[in-house]
């Protein structure tokens, strides 16, 4: 009888068999993603499994911290891509935008220093990098250090959040313009007009510099537009999501302000961190006295990081074409990872055109580069500093120095270019560091037939692991 649920008639022969279904031994790795009702599994089966690229062969599943080496190490070169943009001086018109190619060239003609210029770029970028530096934060450090109760290391905790929200002032303006801007772009007009309007607000409070006025103004009337635009349009895209980074950004603001951080600054006092005969000072001496600090003086003075954060964000809209946002998106890639939460060294980058020479170099100090132990508890410190360094028309070189007190030793990995001159440079280094006043112990120079590793020069990196290790 022929089936009639099926698309033909059967051919003899070639009934239906029946379907086995095999069912695996436990523990046979050749199935993959078998369901183990014991634990989640993801449904490819991977296991989040993450190389950090370290010779040990241990399994390392991802972290934050795992992450934050990994990314170290397969960073890209930055030198070579600063080189890149160095030699871009003689075409900067070519494929980019007026206004790009203007400021870029400004950015490349601050670039030319003579040796007192050079210096003071060096120092700017190197206090600018540590906020809680100078004798007021060393007084914390030794209090949180010295068995204080839990309420005054929470007061301390509190005051470095207000110090650090405080002189982020400028950043934190710039990024609630930015994005009140960048919402008024993304709504329709009847409620562009409203958010333009309060973006005019705040510009003219931001110049005032009417913090107060800014917050009720955030939180009276934007925060409120944005909440009925959402509601009424049912819109949960660009609007909804720069109001969520906004209310981030606002919360720092009202934390940083100026009468909050001499409240703290006063429970300080009240507590004996800090002496009592500053607890005398008026708000406005507390706030100078701030002020004062070498983070606060150099990041106003650190003209090259706001050029470079300018022209980042304009090649990263596409203004300089797809050389310069490839350019600049390793860059900032490189920035980010330097200035991780996890990087316990103090890092620089001195891109310059030195007489015409063309060269940059980045630089890595740890100001403790031994451990205690080693250094016997109240023995000198040792200081480590890397230098990654291309210069035009030699090629790349590598100086690790490692000085205690005024010992110093250098080894320094040449190109090949240089390779002839080793003895040379050898004995010319040797000369200027003890023109310096230091007492030389080795100078090494070598050819280079690898790289330097950060994660290598500092082994601290992998050693150093503190606070909670967890990736969400």
């Amino acid at each position: 009888m022929p089936s009639l649920l099926g698309p033909t008639n059967p051919v003899p022969g070639y009934e239906p068999q029946p379907v086995k279904v095999t069912v695996p031994p436990p523990g046979d790795t050749s199935v993959q993603n078998i369901v183990d009702p014991n634990r989640v599994v993801r449904p490819d089966g991977k296991t989040e499994r993450q190389d950090t690229g370290d010779s040990t062969g241990a399994a390392r599943y991802e972290s934050n911290y795992m992450t934050f080496l990994q990314r170290l190490r397969s960073s890209r070169d930055l030198p070579e891509t600063f080189m890149r943009l160095l030699q871009w001086q003689n075409s900067v018109t070519s494929g980019i935008r007026e206004g790009f190619a203007k400021e870029l060239s400004e950015f490349l003609e601050f670039l030319k220093m003579d040796e007192g210029q050079l210096l003071d770029f060096l120092r700017n970028q190197l206090q600018s990098g540590s906020r809680f530096s100078g004798a007021l934060f060393q007084l914390l450090r030794d209090a949180a250090a010295g068995g204080q109760s839990d309420f005054l290391r929470s007061e301390i905790l509190q005051f470095l959040r207000r110090y650090s929200d405080y002189t982020s002032t400028d950043h934190l303006e710039g990024k609630i313009l930015r994005f009140t801007e960048e919402m008024r772009d993304s709504l329709p007009s009847q409620w562009a007009d409203r958010c333009g309007e309060i973006l005019a607000k705040l510009q003219n409070g931001v110049a005032a510099g009417d913090r107060e006025g800014n917050l009720n103004l955030l939180r009276g009337e934007l925060f409120p537009l944005i909440s009925r635009y959402v509601s009424t349009t049912h819109d949960h895209g660009r609007a909804r999501a720069l109001l969520s980074m906004l209310a981030l950004d606002v919360a720092r603001y009202e934390n940083g302000s100026p009468e909050g951080l001499v409240r703290s600054f006063r429970a300080l006092t009240a507590g004996g961190v800090f002496p009592q005969e500053l607890g005398r000072l008026s708000d406005e001496e507390i706030l100078r006295l701030l002020r004062e600090g070498e983070f606060f003086k150099s990041s106003q003075n650190n003209q090259f990081a706001g050029h470079l954060a300018d022209l980042t964000s304009r090649a990263l809209r596409g203004e300089g074409g797809p050389g310069a946002q490839e350019a600049f998106q390793n860059i900032m890639a490189s920035v980010l990872v330097n200035e991780s939460v996890y990087m316990p060294l103090s890092h620089a980058m001195i891109p310059l055109n030195w007489n015409g020479n063309r060269m940059f170099a980045e630089m890595w100090v740890d100001p403790d580069a031994e451990d205690e132990a080693k250094r016997g508890g109240g023995g000198e410190r040792t200081l480590r500093i890397l230098i990654k360094m291309d210069v035009e028309s030699l090629g790349a070189f590598d100086l690790l120095f490692n000085a205690k007190g005024e010992q110093v030793s250098l080894s320094v990995a040449c190109p090949e270019s240089v390779a002839p001159f080793m003895d040379a440079v050898g004995r010319s280094m040797g000369e200027i560091l003890k023109r310096n006043g230091l007492n030389v112990e080795e100078v090494r120079v070598a050819r280079m037939r690898r790289a330097a590793a950060v994660s290598d020069a500092f082994p601290k990196l992998f050693k150093n692991r503190s606070g909670v290790n967890v990736r969400v």
